[in-house]
């Protein structure tokens, strides 16, 4: 016969995202990426800088490549928190590095760091006589850098503990970091970009690729569905803080365990664009709200937890 008791308690560990339809709601995916193209495009037409460039990409992480098996061999399980890096520090045996985003993603057999460098997109990959310029040379040469970081005893391990920041679930899988270059725009390598045979310079570009590395312009860069419920995330002493949601981020039953971990999110919601101030304190009341279910779950480490998916 059933326990009554048993039953209860099972019925009470159901959990379910808010769905009352008079939520203040995140942006329809297809305004906010017509919206993100317009402002990015914009901003490659007044030709920036590189600090341009890196605050609007940390407000979008939707658009950073890498979060979800997009780049390299494995990724599909995607990132701890759908979260990308800003500026994290390689600290360990050798020299610090800093590459300017990161994702760390997941497959069944593998950790995939995506360590991503971007240059001010005006920059040129090649001269006129076809040679690369040195700022290629130079930029493409830190992807060497931090190759050589990760390949030094130790380095591996000072990552894991680092930056897998949602536990030991994944510490013992293989690294296979990647390693992708941003830089240039797309126009140089077609008719009037300054080069007499463009396709032979785009193909000479390609092959000074290595097996690990991607290599693409600015203007390949786009937000991505897979990635719309990302966060950027700055590194710091004390451990991980968020920087910025994506706009339309949405919590659910699945944010339990990283806001734990992550803590107050009212910095990162004031400075996250395209939201309402009223989608911005909805998200800010549903964060405490699962912060506060985690709490009691991990109390009862015994209790059967049945989640549903579905954004808020």
């Amino acid at each position: 016969m059933e326990n009554p008791q048993s039953s209860q308690r099972l019925l009470q560990d159901v959990t379910v995202p808010d769905a009352d339809p008079m939520r203040p709601r995140a942006l329809a995916w297809d305004k906010y990426s017509d919206m993100a193209m317009a402002e990015w495009y914009m901003l490659l037409s007044q030709e920036p800088e590189e600090d341009e460039v890196q605050r609007f990409l940390e407000l979008h992480p939707a658009m950073i490549p890498g979060g979800s098996g997009d780049i390299g061999p494995g990724g599909h399980h995607g990132s701890d928190a759908g979260a990308v890096f800003r500026r994290p520090k390689l600290i360990g045996d050798g020299r610090t590095f800093e590459p300017d985003f990161m994702w760390v993603t997941r497959s069944s057999g593998l950790i995939t760091p995506i360590l991503i460098e971007i240059e001010k997109p005006s920059k040129r990959w090649f001269r006129k006589d076809g040679r690369p310029t040195s700022e290629f040379i130079e930029a493409h040469d830190q992807l060497n850098d931090w190759r050589s970081w990760f390949s030094r005893d130790g380095n591996q391990a000072i990552f894991r503990n680092t930056f897998l920041f949602l536990g030991d679930k994944y510490m013992n899988r293989p690294l296979e970091p990647q390693y992708v270059l941003i830089y240039g725009r797309e126009s140089e390598f077609g008719f009037g970009g300054g080069h007499a045979n463009p396709d032979g310079v785009r193909y000479k570009r390609d092959q000074q690729r290595a097996r690990d590395e991607s290599f693409m312009t600015f203007d390949a860069l786009r937000p991505r569905y897979d990635h719309s419920n990302s966060m950027t995330l700055s590194m710091t002493a004390q451990g991980p803080e968020i920087y910025a949601f994506s706009p339309v981020y949405g919590t659910g039953t699945h944010t339990g365990d990283e806001a734990l971990i992550l803590g107050d999110p009212q910095a990162a919601l004031s400075r996250s664009v395209m939201m309402s101030d009223e989608r911005r304190a909805y998200l800010a009341k549903r964060w405490l709200h699962w912060q506060e279910h985690e709490r009691q779950k991990k109390s009862d480490p015994n209790g059967v937890h049945i989640r549903r998916t579905g954004l808020e």
